[in-house]
């Protein structure tokens, strides 16, 4: 019994039984490659969606701070509207670094490759290492 039933815990719980019910069951090779690779993607997610709201609402802040952008407060937590707003944000980063090229900003362009540097980690940091199951 899940004692807290979050998607995050959740998905670890479908990856674990999966891991320990389902995979000893099955001999073909291909479905057990498969089942690795099911498994890397449900803890990956387990991953993301523990965190994902908050970095996307931090990243948001980040971007308009580094755009010299008022940062407009964010009304809803829902996944969907957290995820407009980062959107929205995205879009002007990526008009700024257009811009900034445009204008030859060598002191904006660098303000902004530190950002686009700092998204990728976080990015790596959520999702993990993927591992090529069955490859190789």
């Amino acid at each position: 019994m899940l004692t807290q039933p979050t998607t995050d815990k959740i998905l670890l719980a479908i990856a674990d039984d999966l891991n320990s019910v389902v995979l000893p069951s099955v001999g073909d090779e291909q479905a057990k490659v498969l089942l690795g690779q099911i498994d890397q993607l449900l803890r990956r997610l387990s991953r993301r969606s523990a965190t994902e709201i908050a970095w996307m609402v931090e990243e948001i802040k980040t971007i308009n701070e580094a755009l010299g952008r008022e940062h407009a407060e964010i009304k809803s937590l829902v996944l969907a509207d957290v995820s407009a707003q980062y959107s929205e944000a995205s879009g002007a980063l990526g008009n700024a670094i257009d811009e900034a090229f445009a204008n030859d900003d060598a002191a904006m362009i660098a303000k902004l490759k530190n950002l686009l540097s700092s998204r990728i980690e976080k990015e790596q940091e959520i999702l993990g290492q993927l591992d090529l199951v069955g490859r190789g």
